[in-house]
C-alpha cells in the first residue's frame, strides 16, 4: 500500500510534467477528441513543463550572480522582479525545509483546487455574482505558487489546509476581479472575454479614475500619430532585452571593477573570456533575454494545451460564462496605448528605483520586463479608453512607482530574492501577505522559511 500511495502521491501526482499531461489528456477526451489528439496534447503539456524550468533556473541562477555582485560590493539586499523565478525560488524556501519536490507538488494542487473553486463560484454566480472562469495558465501557476508559500510561510499548516486555504484566496481572486473587469474589456474589444492577468485590481482602478483625469474623445492616444522610431517597443524580445541591457548596466555601474572580474571568473557567470565590459554586459543582456525567451517558450507550450482541453469543458459545462484569458489579448485593440504604457510605466519604476536610494533603502530591485511591460501596457489601454492619454500618463507612472515600492516592501516580508512585481502583486497582496503574518503572529506561529 504505501509502494502504491508513494507511486501516486510522489511519481506521478508529485511531478507537474506527468501530472499536467494526465489532466490535459483527460480534458481532450472529456471533449470527445481522438486519442492520438489527446496524446499529443498530453506529450505537448509535458515538455512545455520542462522547458519553462529550464528557462526558468537558468534565469534564477544566472541573475542570482548579478545579485549576489551586488549585495558583496554594496551590503544591499538585491532582489529581481519577475513572475516565474518568484515561484521557483519559493518552491525552493519550501522544499530545504520540506523536502525536493515539495513545493511544486503543493503549488499544483493548489492549482487544481483553486480551478476547480473558480467553475464552482461561476455556477454558482446567481449568488456570488462571478461570471468568469480564469484561463491563464501562466499567471495561473504563477499564482498558486506564491499563494502557497503565503500560506505555508506564514501559518505553517500542512499540505491539505495550506493547499485549501491558498486555494480559496486565490479562486476569489480570480473569480471577483477578472468580473470587474468584463464591462470595460467589453467597451475595448467588443468581444466576449475578459482580462485574466496580474493587474486586474488596478486596471479596475484605471477604469474608474481615468474619466476623472482626461478626456476619452479628445485626448484619445490611438487618434494620434506617434513616432515610428518608437515601434520597436512593441516587440517583447527586443523591449526585454533593452530593459535587460539598462539594468545590468546599472548594476556595473554600482558594483565596479572588482565584482565585475568576479562575475567573469568560473565562480560567477564563467565568462573569463569576454574581458571588455561593454562585451560582457551585451552578453549578460542577451543571455537573460534568452533565459527568459526560453522560459515563455515553455509557458506558451503548456498553457497553449491545457487552456485548448479545459477550455471546451468550461463552456460545457458552465453556458453563459465569460472566458478570462491573458491580458495580451486586448493590445491589439490598442497598440498606441500599450507603447505609452511601456514609457510611463519606467518612467515610474526609476522614480521609485530613485526613491528606495534616496531613502537609503536596505532593499534594492531589478525591474523585470514581464511586470513592467504587460501590466504597464494593459493598465494604459483601460486609461487611455476611458480617460485619454494623460490618464494613462498619469496612471501608469504611479503604477511603476508603486510596483517598486510595493515590491520593495514584499521582498522584506517574504525574504525571497525575487518578486512577481506586478501591480496586484505590489498592492493587493502586499496586504494580503501583511493579514497571514498578522494572524500566523496571533497565533504564536513561527515565520517558515
Amino acid at each position: 500500500m504505501q509502494y502504491i500511495l508513494d507511486l501516486l502521491l510522489k511519481q506521478i501526482f508529485g511531478q507537474p510534467f506527468l501530472l499536467m499531461a494526465i489532466i490535459v489528456f483527460i480534458g481532450y477526451i472529456a471533449m470527445k477528441q481522438k486519442f492520438s489528439k489527446a496524446l499529443m496534447g498530453a506529450v505537448k503539456a509535458s515538455i512545455g513543463i520542462l522547458v519553462m524550468g529550464m528557462g526558468s533556473g537558468a534565469l534564477i541562477g544566472n541573475f542570482g550572480k548579478l545579485l549576489t555582485a551586488l549585495q558583496t560590493a554594496t551590503g544591499i539586499q538585491g532582489a529581481g522582479l519577475n513572475t516565474y523565478p518568484t515561484m521557483t525560488a519559493s518552491y525552493e524556501k519550501m522544499d530545504a525545509v520540506l523536502g525536493a519536490g515539495t513545493g511544486n507538488t503543493w503549488g499544483i494542487y493548489t492549482l487544481l483546487v483553486a480551478f476547480i473553486l473558480n467553475l464552482a463560484l461561476v455556477a454558482l454566480r446567481k449568488w456570488t455574482k462571478i461570471r468568469a472562469v480564469y484561463l491563464t495558465g501562466n499567471a495561473m501557476i504563477v499564482q498558486c505558487g506564491i499563494s502557497t508559500y503565503i500560506v505555508w510561510r506564514f501559518l505553517g499548516l500542512g499540505m491539505i489546509p495550506t493547499v485549501l486555504i491558498a486555494a480559496l484566496v486565490t479562486a476569489l481572486y480570480w473569480g471577483i476581479f477578472s468580473t470587474l473587469l468584463i464591462k470595460p474589456t467589453k467597451a475595448i474589444t467588443n468581444a466576449d472575454f475578459t482580462v485574466a492577468h496580474q493587474q486586474m485590481v488596478v486596471s479596475y482602478v484605471a477604469y474608474k479614475v481615468a474619466p476623472k483625469i482626461g478626456d476619452p474623445e479628445k485626448d484619445d492616444i490611438e487618434r494620434k500619430k506617434m513616432p515610428e522610431s518608437l515601434n520597436f517597443l512593441q516587440d517583447n524580445i527586443i523591449a526585454t532585452a533593452l530593459v535587460m541591457f539598462i539594468s545590468v548596466a546599472v548594476i556595473f555601474l554600482v558594483i565596479g571593477g572588482g565584482q565585475i572580474d568576479w562575475l567573469r571568473s568560473g565562480d560567477g557567470l564563467n565568462q573569463g573570456g569576454l574581458k571588455n565590459n561593454i562585451v560582457f554586459l551585451i552578453w549578460i543582456s542577451i543571455t537573460l533575454t534568452a533565459n527568459i525567451y526560453v522560459l515563455l517558450a515553455g509557458v506558451r507550450m503548456f498553457v497553449g494545451e491545457l487552456m485548448m482541453s479545459f477550455k471546451g469543458i468550461s463552456e460545457r459545462l458552465l453556458p453563459g460564462a465569460v472566458a478570462g484569458v491573458d491580458c495580451a489579448a486586448i493590445f491589439a485593440f490598442a497598440p498606441k496605448s500599450v507603447v505609452l504604457g511601456l514609457l510611463f510605466g519606467t518612467l515610474g519604476q526609476v522614480i521609485g528605483l530613485v526613491g528606495l536610494i534616496v531613502f537609503k533603502s536596505p532593499i534594492f530591485l531589478v525591474p523585470g520586463f514581464i511586470p513592467l511591460f504587460f501590466d504597464n501596457a494593459t493598465i494604459a489601454v483601460f486609461a487611455n479608453k476611458f480617460g485619454g492619454w494623460k490618464a494613462a500618463a498619469v496612471i501608469c507612472t504611479t503604477n511603476g512607482i508603486i510596483q517598486i515600492l510595493g515590491s520593495a516592501l514584499a521582498v522584506h516580508l517574504m525574504e525571497l530574492s525575487w518578486w512577481q512585481g506586478s501591480a496586484d502583486y505590489a498592492t493587493l497582496w502586499v496586504g494580503i501577505i501583511a493579514i497571514f503574518k498578522g494572524i500566523g503572529a496571533m497565533l504564536g506561529i513561527p515565520i517558515a522559511g
